[in-house]
């Protein structure tokens, strides 16, 4: 059989302990009902930070592999992957197409050092500095913007700051082409949000207003974050929308 290190060697650092607990699991090292080790026991095995092993839990966590309790730890729930229903994470070529349907218009470019609230919504340590890009994204030719964003660029790519807003393409690709990189994750967090009076006025809605919260991170081939877009849209002006499919295994009905 061909080997398949070369396609491993593709994979994030996160994607590799994740398959290797899944093999521990399936091996019976760690048996159903037990618990994993302590989170910071885990980096130290592998040699990681505590993003990447965080990352690895969720991989088995959305798996079905191991639940997770407050004050108790990781359980080991199955030694098998549940697998009847399959919620397909697109790729990132099939992301929204909204950038390329709206147009962003940039009132804003600056440096800015990541305290601990912004560190949090990043997920970077404090400190951190990055190139910060707000606008306004309008559909067509509509005068109310869909969407107040921010987008923040890792500080080592800040040069692209001047091309954000000029072309109707993804920053993410423009990172791509122009630093000759490759983004091969994309996280999204949906969240529901009570615009304030700030944010409110930009948008032309009232204070205390329904809004959704969209952040997007993109991470490349090292498993770091390159890109972090914040879009907050009032709930009267955006949807999102996905759909499942259930996965009938191979043999099923025969």
């Amino acid at each position: 059989m061909p080997s398949s290190a070369p396609a491993l060697a593709h994979q994030p650092q996160y994607a590799l302990v994740a398959q290797r607990l899944m093999d521990d699991i399936a091996s019976g090292r760690y048996p159903v009902g037990s618990l994993l080790p302590a989170e910071l026991d885990l980096c130290t095995q592998f040699g990681v930070s505590r993003h990447t092993m965080r990352e690895a839990i969720r991989r088995l966590l959305e798996r079905g592999l191991v639940t997770r309790q407050r004050g108790i730890g990781t359980t080991v729930k199955s030694n098998r992957i549940e697998n009847r229903y399959v919620q397909t994470t697109a790729k990132i070529a099939d992301l929204p197409r909204y950038v390329e349907d709206t147009r962003l218009v940039t009132t804003q470019a600056e440096d800015v050092i990541a305290d601990e609230a912004l560190a949090a919504v990043l997920k970077c340590p404090p400190g951190q500095r990055w190139v910060k890009v707000t606008g306004f994204r309008h559909v067509n030719k509509g005068k109310l913007p869909m969407a107040l964003t921010d987008i923040y660029i890792s500080a080592a790519y800040g040069g692209i700051r001047k091309l954000i807003g000029t072309m109707k393409v993804p920053v993410y690709t423009m990172l791509e082409k122009q630093y000759s990189l490759t983004i091969v994750e994309v996280q999204q967090e949906i969240s529901a949000t009570i615009i304030g009076a700030v944010d409110a006025k930009r948008l032309s809605v009232k204070p205390g207003s329904a809004g959704l919260v969209v952040t997007r991170r993109y991470l490349n081939d090292n498993d770091h974050t390159i890109e972090v877009a914040v879009n907050l849209h009032p709930a009267d002006r955006f949807s999102y929308s996905m759909s499942m499919r259930l996965q009938v295994p191979s043999g099923a009905n025969a």
